[in-house]
């Protein structure tokens, strides 16, 4: 496996939310509450780009789509829909220096 930078740390605020493509991956590097996440930029529901979702305080992404929210801790869906869907890719956030990553 290879560490693959994405960002400063220094960068990295809360509301931070930016999309990457790398390796044949669709990631979103995003920060909230002082917590930063990457998953694949992909809503479950219907492959939406998650690239302008709103974060919530929270701790959940929504799909700008079809207002689904996900947790993202989790990674589930809330609400009715929150068995009938896959859950959020995600990838555990790994550092290196000043640098924020993920290993592939």
């Amino acid at each position: 496996m290879a560490f693959f930078p994405l960002e400063k740390i220094s960068q990295l605020h809360d509301g931070y939310q930016k999309a990457f493509g790398l390796e044949g991956y669709q990631l979103l590097l995003l920060q909230v509450d002082g917590q930063p996440y990457i998953i694949e930029n992909r809503c479950p529901h219907m492959d939406v780009p998650l690239t302008h979702a709103s974060q919530t305080p929270e701790g959940k992404i929504r799909c700008r789509s079809h207002g689904i929210e996900f947790d993202l801790q989790s990674g589930r869906a809330a609400g009715p829909l929150a068995n009938q869907l896959e859950c959020l890719k995600k990838f555990p956030v790994i550092y290196d220096g000043t640098m924020i990553g993920l290993e592939l």
